[in-house]
């Protein structure tokens, strides 16, 4: 089963493949910053330091969302932005939540 890590901490959680990474870690008792959980509102983002091409490429919603982040909040292009409540999981990957 894949794995996710959160850097900084010791936390590393093993996760269904297909799984969404917010849903995961909550089942789990991690909570990761959210806000609307819908891919939306961008409060969920984080960057994915290890294993960008162990993620499904994100969708329409998601990648709008990154997109106007980026923008907003002048986030440098070469960071792998994600929002974890509508990444999904192949493999494992190392996150860092954006604050």
């Amino acid at each position: 089963m894949p794995r996710v890590s959160i850097e900084g901490t010791n936390k590393s959680f093993e996760v269904k493949t297909e799984e969404i990474i917010y849903n995961a870690l909550s089942d789990q008792g991690e909570e990761l910053p959210h806000g609307c959980l819908a891919g939306s509102c961008g409060a969920c983002k984080v960057e994915i330091l290890q294993g960008k091409e162990n993620l499904h490429l994100p969708g329409v919603i998601e990648q709008n969302t990154i997109d106007a982040l980026r923008i907003e909040l002048n986030i440098d292009q070469t960071k792998e932005i994600r929002l974890s409540c509508r990444a999904k999981v192949l493999g494992d990957v190392t996150i860092k939540p954006i604050k």
